[in-house]
């Protein structure tokens, strides 16, 4: 099993919590009602086990490892700035007032 202490925290928070019942990907939450900084060590414990299923799964060949995505070149980067800048910035108030084929149309471009 590999150590609680091994993890990071993206690791540790990828189950539920069984103390605070927060979802997985979430932070634990204190009694007060605030953020924890770190996750319940039961939570943790958790993770450790689904860690090591995920990498038993991996090594027996049943789970596929997903690729890593290759790098966005600087042309794509730019292209896709343009294209989010060339779009409007609509307040709600301008959503509210807009009619609906003037919103599609926004939307469209």
């Amino acid at each position: 099993m590999k150590k609680k202490h091994h993890l990071t925290l993206k690791q540790q928070s990828s189950v539920a919590c069984p103390m605070c019942g927060v979802a997985a990907g979430k932070r634990c939450i204190l009694v007060a009602g605030g953020l924890r900084n770190e996750p319940h060590a039961d939570r943790r414990l958790l993770a450790a086990d689904e860690v090591e299923k995920n990498q038993e799964a991996i090594i027996k060949g049943c789970v596929n490892v997903p690729k890593k995505k290759e790098k966005e070149s600087y042309t794509a980067i730019l292209a896709r700035l343009r294209k989010q800048a060339a779009k409007p910035y609509l307040t709600k108030s301008v959503r509210e007032e807009a009619p609906k084929k003037l919103i599609d149309s926004w939307n469209a471009g």
